[in-house]
């Protein structure tokens, strides 16, 4: 079935204790396949399959599991709930921001997993085309960097983005992970220019740590 679900993470807004986010979000066909997972790992519910996060209640949350993947939280960094078509998030929710123009809109540093098949594309042909969905929703933006890299026995590709939206100048940073058969994962970072040389060595330590479940 066709369903594929590009997510074009541009900033996400935190606000106070909420720590709420909003996304670019294109889907296809949703009515038809929303929030989809892999094939064999599927609980049905009402509310369609279940994700099943676990977090650790008396100690601070050091990891995400769920029932598809794991991913090590950076420390400090909280998991919060996704949005629609959004396997898992995280933000740094007490990141000191002193620039004027960030703190208008509350933005906090974080990286979201979103999930999708690669429908008969090779992983090279779907990460092209991410980047072209990307450049459809924010002309501006600006590939600087990309790399094949291999996570724990999976191929990936990382690819850096640079994107002025709002008068600020943010850096991406988005890692395509091939899954188990026709699966495929992508791994969002988000931060300012600014902060990017502080946070690209724990951006890199997240991204080696996700884990598929088979």
């Amino acid at each position: 079935m066709k369903n594929k679900i590009v997510i074009l993470i541009i900033i996400i807004v935190v606000v106070a204790a909420a720590v709420a986010g909003f996304y670019f979000i294109k889907q296809k066909n949703i009515a038809q396949e929303q929030n989809q997972v892999p094939k064999g790992n599927q609980e049905e519910t009402k509310n369609g399959p279940q994700q099943n996060n676990q977090k650790n209640t008396g100690n601070p949350q050091t990891k995400i599991i769920t029932d598809y993947f794991s991913v090590d939280l950076p420390t400090g960094w909280q998991e919060v709930s996704p949005s629609i078509g959004v396997s898992a998030m995280a933000v740094n929710a007490s990141e000191n921001i002193n620039d004027p123009a960030i703190k208008k809109i509350n933005f906090k540093s974080y990286f979201a997993v979103s999930f999708d098949t690669l429908q008969g594309k090779s992983l090279s042909e779907y990460s092209n085309s991410v980047k072209s969905e990307f450049q459809q929703v924010a002309s501006g933006v600006v590939f600087s960097n990309e790399q094949d890299i291999m996570i724990n026995g999976q191929s990936a590709h990382a690819i850096e983005a640079d994107l002025n939206q709002q008068e600020i100048n943010f850096k991406i940073l988005m890692v395509v992970i091939a899954g188990q058969e026709n699966d495929v994962w992508v791994i969002t970072f988000n931060t300012t220019k600014s902060s990017w040389d502080g946070y690209k060595e724990i951006f890199s330590e997240v991204v080696k740590s996700f884990v598929v479940k088979k």
